[in-house]
């Protein structure tokens, strides 16, 4: 783990900022030597959620997160707010789980949208949550239909949820004349995710869950029980979960099976005006079919909030404070904005920043328990779609770290990584050719011209992220 002292609260983003209005919460540190009955590290939406199942299932139980910074943020706090389901990993899925698994498992991410937002509203997190569904579309001839081998799966399993969008349809719903199709899901919803964040923190705090911030881990040390080292104190802890999700690439435990890289995102200045007469002025989230994919959504204040990933990795997965501060790539971010929605009228952009997401060999978060080490339990991996899927970690979680067997404990899902990437420095010299060669291809498919073989070969290594890509086989 990283041994740097503790330093004073870093906050990256509008939404923690807006969320936040001030300096960040007040923080308990870990000083001293205390004790729990289950640790958690990592305050993020992962942590959170399992720390309020584990209240949920065993009231009396003694749980401890310890965060590093403040919780909400990293990523949980940082994202486009899109809260998705497994729709468009059903075809994963279904490969790792089977049918009738892998249909348990899109329906109970169904669920968890609809039971995020009974959360909120049972406990006035005012997280902005809007459920006005999911709009997937093509941007250029290339990636039409690259949702058809998902819905064609769905509707074998009598669970397609998706309505079919012509150009106009899409163009109109999307704001966005460059999407010429699309597919709508309407369970999905967007919120303010430094809000939920937020929100989760103080309902832990409620059911008794201690929350320890500003209190990096120095070291693990693995046994029965488990003791935590931070820069302070230290927790000893009968089981441990390990909520870390970019940062588990730190571990060497999932160094290769984890690949971080950064995602940037705009927000613009309130213009509602501009989005009155087109269907971007509810909550919709889009987002395209490139690999690097393009996303975005208004906000209740008549604000856009655009994102894209950049591609840009980490030797080794050492993400430290890499993916911090404001976003890098903002022009390039900038000029896809106008391209998609600069015909709805000026939109001045208000900030920009960045941070850490994953990919798997799989494109689905994975969990499951240390070989050697059965007491400490991870997951992680949401691919840049952990807001929804992160409440169904928390029961995942929360189910191995009591030693349930459950469905939650039993499903396919626990039985670790799956698949790999190469050691370094192949891996980061790799992910730069592949990257290179994806930003490649899909400037083609703009263009309207074929990209060429080498590209078109080396795109096939390109690890799945938000969605399906479409890519050329």
């Amino acid at each position: 783990m990283r041994s740097e002292p503790a330093s004073s609260p870093r906050v990256t983003g509008f939404w923690l900022k807006e969320a936040l209005g001030g300096p960040p919460p007040e923080s308990q540190e870990l000083q001293g030597d205390v004790r729990a009955d289950v640790g958690i590290l990592g305050g993020g939406f992962t942590g959170l959620w399992t720390a309020l199942r584990l209240k949920e299932l065993a009231p009396s139980l003694d749980v401890a997160i310890v965060e590093r910074n403040f919780c909400g943020s990293g990523a949980s706090g940082r994202n486009g707010g899109f809260c998705m389901t497994w729709s468009s990993k059903i075809l994963e899925l279904v490969a790792l789980c089977g049918a009738q698994e892998g249909l348990r498992l899109f329906r109970a991410s169904e669920e968890a949208v609809t039971a995020i937002g009974a959360f909120c509203r049972e406990h006035a997190i005012d997280a902005q949550f809007r459920q006005d569904g999911w709009l997937w579309t093509a941007s250029n001839a290339a990636q039409r239909d690259a949702w058809r081998t998902s819905v064609e799966q769905l509707e074998r399993l009598g669970a397609n949820p998706f309505q079919e969008f012509d150009a106009d349809e899409a163009a109109w719903r999307s704001g966005a004349p460059v999407n010429i199709a699309g597919v709508y899901e309407p369970t999905v919803a967007t919120l303010q995710p430094a809000r939920l964040a937020l929100g989760l923190r103080r309902v832990a705090i409620e059911k008794g869950v201690r929350i320890y911030e500003a209190s990096p881990v120095t070291r693990i040390d693995r046994g029965a029980p488990v003791r935590l080292h931070t820069t302070a104190g230290s927790l000893t802890c009968d089981s441990l979960v390990l909520a870390l999700n970019a940062w588990a690439a730190e571990l060497p435990e999932f160094r290769r099976t984890l690949l971080p890289l950064v995602a940037d995102m705009l927000i613009t200045q309130p213009a509602p005006g501009n989005l009155a007469d087109s269907g971007l002025s509810t909550g919709v989230a889009v987002s395209d079919s490139c690999s690097l994919v393009h996303y975005y959504r208004s906000t209740p204040d008549g604000r856009i909030a655009f994102g894209k990933a950049s591609g840009r990795f980490f030797f080794a997965g050492q993400v430290g404070e890499r993916a911090e501060g404001q976003s890098h790539y903002q022009e390039v971010i900038e000029r896809s904005f106008r391209k998609f929605v600069g015909g709805l009228g000026d939109f001045p952009i208000a900030e920009s920043w960045r941070g850490p997401v994953t990919r798997t060999g799989t494109g689905l978060p994975f969990f499951g328990r240390l070989a050697r080490h059965p007491n400490i339990v991870y997951g992680h991996g949401y691919c840049g779609n952990g807001v929804g899927p992160s409440y169904t970690g928390g029961r995942i979680l929360a189910s191995l770290a009591l030693g349930l067997d459950d469905e939650w404990a039993s499903t396919p899902l626990t039985r670790g990584p799956h698949g790999g990437f190469p050691p370094e420095p192949i891996r980061y010299l790799g992910a730069q050719l592949v990257r290179d060669a994806v930003t490649r291809i899909e400037q083609a498919q703009d263009d309207g011209r074929p990209p060429t073989a080498l590209d078109r070969f080396l795109g096939r290594f390109a690890p799945e992220g938000l969605s399906p890509t479409g890519r050329e086989d």
